[in-house]
Formats: C-alpha cells, structure tokens, sequence
C-alpha cells in the first residue's frame, strides 16, 4: 500500500509542477535558436504532461480538494502555452 501513496503522490507532484515549470521557462530568452527550439519542446511536454493529468484527475470521481489542484495545473498549463506560442499583437 504505500508503495501505492508513493506513485500517487509523484503523480500529484508531476501535475502540479509542471505548469509552473513550464511558465519559468517562458522567461529563459536564447540568441541561440537551437536552445530556444529545445525550450519550446520541453514547454510543450511540461504543458502536456500537466493538462493530461489534469484533466484525468478531473474525470475521475476524486475529492473537491484534488480537483483544485488539478484545476490549477491545467490552469497554470494553458498560460504557459500561451505565454510562449501565442504572439503579440502591436495595434
């Protein structure tokens, strides 16, 4: 059993870290154009990774209080993909 509480609590750990993570690497900046695709994969992984654990924490019949969190790295996911791929508009 607690070999079970332990991949639980990574899972909870991998899905609420990843959308901070990922909004961390939205500030890193590159004259480099290899690192910045490099960045922008790990971005997208990060995102994905936090949005799908997310949303099937959602769907599963859990308590309010796993749901805040799920909701908060779904959240956290979403401004960080679009922090880094949606561009500015100069009106």
């Amino acid at each position: 059993m607690e070999s079970l509480a332990l991949l639980v609590g990574i899972i909870l750990l991998t899905m609420i870290l990843s959308g901070p993570l990922a909004i961390g690497l939205t500030f890193i900046r590159s004259a480099n154009p290899i690192l910045n695709i490099i960045r922008r994969i790990l971005i997208a992984l990060l995102c994905a990774v936090g949005m799908g654990l997310g949303i099937g924490l959602i769907l599963e019949g859990v308590a309010i209080g796993a749901k805040l969190f799920a909701l908060f790295a779904i959240a956290a996911a979403a401004y960080a993909l679009k922090r880094e791929f949606v561009r500015k508009r100069n009106i």
